[in-house]
């Protein structure tokens, strides 16, 4: 019974991943950091236009970083939901999710969920 939890936990959280704009996000943080990056190491740029635009610069990235964080609980709490059908409940449910073998399958399944479904739809 474990085990069709898990099988579905990992394809539910896949697709949430999947339909998440989470890439975007990623991409935002990371270029902004990088653009930050390249301000501060710059012996051209006057030290009072650094404090102007790395305020702005540290906001994108805060930002970012809360929506990334929102989309992985976003992600994440199918998996937790399914607690409340499991027998035993959520407890039951948290204490099956810690054992190491079902960490793996978890990972296996997300992990082909995704491979496949990317395959059929890329075709």
């Amino acid at each position: 019974m474990i085990w069709l939890f898990v099988l579905l936990a990992g394809v539910l959280a896949s697709e949430a991943f999947l339909r998440l704009p989470l890439l975007p996000v990623i991409r935002k943080v990371t270029a902004t950091a990088q653009k930050s990056g390249r301000v501060l190491k710059s012996k051209r740029i006057s030290d009072h236009w650094k404090e102007k635009i790395l305020p702005s610069y540290s906001w994108v990235i805060g930002k970012g970083s809360i929506q990334f964080f929102v989309m992985l609980m976003l992600a994440l709490a199918p998996v937790a939901l399914l607690g409340l059908v499991f027998p035993g409940g959520m407890a039951a449910w948290g204490d099956a999710l810690l054992r190491p073998v079902v960490i793996i399958v978890l990972c296996v399944v997300s992990i082909a969920y995704i491979w496949v479904r990317l395959k059929v739809i890329r075709g």
